[in-house]
């Protein structure tokens, strides 16, 4: 499945669309890719492991984690609750009661939607607290959902109502928070329901989503003090978390909690002396030459687009996707080094606006001399990283770039 031409193009490189297996052919995978050791762990160790899978945004997880789950032995290993929490929560006020929440609802109504009769003990306690533990509604807006017992419905209302980021989130949060450690034996109950039902019969892994994009310090909060709460469910999690937890100064007490931790590495295209790395190069390469037919699109101007990239795939993919609107809107055959120019040029100013301090300026003149991270003060550097101006690269040790589009911005 190739882009024959440029309008395919343009929906081809949909930056916000994961890889799945009707899109399987367009997987390139990496060099130092965990996959095979976070498989074999997750067959082999009988705890209820979590792990957190870390990688910047755009860096391919989402398709990663699909890959991971559509392995055949993880398939016919586990009963697999994969979810995104961007789709049901508002990410920008996340707590770890949200996250549990959500968590119990989706093991919920997988569980129903499989048709795996709970049992009837455990269906009942459910519905007496979910029935106590009532939604926030006003009146008008059907306040008995809770009442006529219907769990489900009580579910999609409370996410629901965390999701709005109205007023009616606070209230529901003080009234449900104390209650959480009831919500945990639920979750826990409905696990062991799963997990003994001669319908399931397998152990039950999670694979959460869309953790690495809340700001840095709800990812901080969730995952530095709350770790100890959201490790209670007993069936393994894989949670995705972004690189602002796994390189600030606390990762020793995330680690506390979260002792399995994998990163998914940018494609290197570049050592840290700043020469090309042929094998990486290439991939970033193949990741575009799977999507379309070769003469759509000069090979100098792939090249720069990799290059600009920086080894983050979805920053490659949006920047193909827009000269690919740019060389239709100029009436151009293929892309040109002209479209990836404009495209690079947009982006940087989206770069620029976000670029509002002179502090940011010095830490990203300091990561581009020293190739390390070095700051007074943590939370603007890793914002810095959060916002993909920092680039990081597991390489041993590790090193870190400026993002090639920001160099421009901070004169180097």
């Amino acid at each position: 499945m190739k882009a024959s031409y440029l309008g395919k193009v343009i929906e081809y490189f949909n930056p916000m669309q994961s890889l799945d297996e009707k899109r399987k052919q367009w997987y390139v995978d990496r060099p130092d890719n965990p996959h095979e050791e976070i498989k074999v762990l997750l067959l082999h160790d009988p705890t209820p492991l979590k792990i957190l899978f870390s990688g910047h945004i755009g860096s391919g997880k989402s398709s990663a984690l699909n890959r991971l789950t559509a392995d055949p032995e993880i398939k016919n290993g586990f009963f697999i609750v994969q979810f995104s929490v961007e789709r049901d929560l508002n990410i920008f006020d996340l707590t770890y009661s949200d996250l549990l929440l959500a968590i119990g609802k989706r093991l919920f109504d997988e569980a129903d939607g499989r048709n795996l009769q709970l049992d009837e003990k455990l269906l009942t306690d459910l519905e007496k607290w979910t029935a106590e533990v009532s939604v926030v509604r006003k009146k008008e807006e059907g306040a008995d959902v809770a009442v006529k017992g219907k769990i489900s419905a009580w579910f999609l209302s409370a996410v629901g109502t965390l999701k709005t980021g109205y007023s009616e989130n606070k209230e529901f949060r003080q009234k449900f928070e104390p209650r959480v450690p009831e919500l945990i034996v639920f979750i826990n109950r409905i696990i062991h329901a799963i997990q003994t039902h001669p319908g399931g019969g397998k152990k039950v892994l999670l694979v959460i989503e869309d953790l690495d994009k809340p700001p840095v310090d709800v990812s901080l909060d969730l995952f530095l003090t709350k770790g100890p709460v959201l490790v209670q469910p007993e069936c393994k999690i894989v949670f995705t978390v972004p690189t602002s937890v796994l390189y600030s100064g606390q990762i020793k007490v995330v680690q506390q909690n979260f002792p399995m931790q994998y990163v998914l590495p940018n494609f290197k295209i570049k050592d840290p002396a700043g020469d090309k790395s042929d094998t990486a190069w290439n991939c970033m390469r193949d990741i575009v030459l799977r999507r379309l037919d070769a003469p759509l699109i000069d090979s100098e101007a792939l090249d720069y687009a990799v290059e600009m990239s920086g080894g983050v795939t979805r920053e490659l993919i949006r920047i193909i996707q827009a000269a690919a609107l740019r060389a239709v809107v100029t009436k151009a055959n293929a892309i040109q080094r002209v479209h990836v120019d404009h495209a690079v040029v947009k982006f940087r100013g989206e770069y620029s606006n976000q670029l509002t301090r002179q502090e940011s300026v010095e830490i990203l003149r300091e990561v581009h001399k020293t190739r390390q991270l070095r700051s007074k003060d943590e939370k603007p550097m890793l914002d810095l990283m959060h916002n993909l101006m920092i680039l990081q690269y597991p390489n041993g040790p590790g090193w870190y770039e400026v993002n090639p589009i920001v160099r421009q911005l901070i004169g180097v």
